[in-house]
């Protein structure tokens, strides 16, 4: 397993390449292309709703709560959809490059002769579990997020003149 820490050095530029390439939808060698696309989603769909909620807050609350949940829609495709899209279509089609280089291909050891293998298509295993791994960081961090907008809002008290109903059994 050791065997594919050699050649990770000089496969590096390589693999930068193409992680810059892959933001270019039509492949001709236009990474920005990419980022851009990040920037235009982030700006319009998640970045300007969020503004938007936080200065109609408490103001036009029908504004505030749809543009939240526009950004909120927006981060919760990206985080649950978009990276790990991204993660497998980025390592399937790079398998070549980065298997056996930079991701080890398979596990293993031998002794005397004979290779008893322990992980035969280790790649798809780590990739795979990458996924998983981003699934369950992206669960993770949507609780942290709601959490954190849900202590930042204020306790809704009763309007002037209401009082609280009372509570519990039939009359």
């Amino acid at each position: 397993m050791v065997e594919w820490l050699t050649g990770l050095p000089e496969v590096l530029p390589d693999v930068g390449r193409a992680l810059y390439n892959f933001g270019d939808p039509q492949n001709l060698g236009r990474g920005w292309v990419g980022a851009a696309i990040m920037l235009l989603w982030f700006g319009p769909l998640t970045a300007l709703p969020l503004f938007i909620a936080k200065r109609t807050h408490g103001k036009r609350e029908w504004v505030s709560s749809t543009m939240g949940v526009m950004a909120g829609t927006s981060f919760l495709w990206w985080v649950h959809g978009v990276f790990p899209h991204a993660w497998i279509q980025f390592t399937e089609s790079n398998a070549n490059l980065l298997e056996g280089t930079v991701i080890p291909a398979s596990a293993g050891f031998t002794i005397g002769e004979t290779r008893i293998d322990i992980a035969t298509n280790l790649y798809g295993v780590i990739t795979e579990g990458v996924v998983g791994g981003l699934m369950v960081a992206g669960i993770a961090l949507t609780i942290v997020v709601f959490l954190r907008a849900q202590r930042m809002l204020p306790a809704k008290t009763l309007a002037s003149g209401e009082t609280k109903p009372e509570s519990g059994g039939y009359k």
